[in-house]
């Protein structure tokens, strides 16, 4: 931090649709660049691990257990940085699907943010495999930790300076 400012990043790669693996390698080379540049909090876009145009494969489960994979695979990637850092996944929550923003910190993943605000009108059919997330804060039980989920959550990053 520097007279009360912090560096923000909002990043983009060419990603590859239903590759999370690549699309995670992608988002690790962003970050490193994003680090070199000192920013405190770093923003990908939304489902870039796996790609916004996915359609019908957001069903497929495999496609789901792998963005999660590689979204541990990321907060990894994060580890001894001090910085917020934002990655879109698709994640399934008590039978029911999000278009969520990971919130990623030193290591852990410590929230998930769903959309609120789903189109479902013209090219955006987001409503045929997405649901509205909630304001209220719920829990999410992620590999035996409960991580806050919802719309209502406020992060900090104590670390930053």
């Amino acid at each position: 931090m520097k007279n009360g400012f912090v560096k923000v990043a909002a990043m983009t790669m060419k990603i590859k649709v239903a590759d999370p693996k690549h699309n995670a390698d992608m988002v690790c080379q962003k970050l490193l660049e994003a680090y070199e540049k000192d920013a405190k909090v770093i923003v990908f876009p939304e489902l870039c691990l796996t790609g916004y145009t996915c359609g019908d494969l957001f069903l497929q489960g495999l496609l789901l257990e792998e963005a999660l994979v590689q979204l541990h695979r990321v907060a990894d990637a994060t580890e001894g940085h001090a910085a917020l850092v934002f990655v879109g996944l698709p994640v399934e929550k008590d039978g029911r699907l999000y278009n969520v923003a990971a919130v990623l910190c030193d290591g852990s993943i410590i929230g998930m943010v769903p959309k609120s605000y789903i189109p479902g009108y013209g090219e955006a059919s987001e409503g045929r495999y997405f649901v509205e997330g909630n304001k209220e804060v719920e829990f999410f039980n992620l590999d035996g930790e409960d991580i806050p989920f919802g719309t209502n959550v406020l992060f900090t990053c104590n670390t930053v300076k």
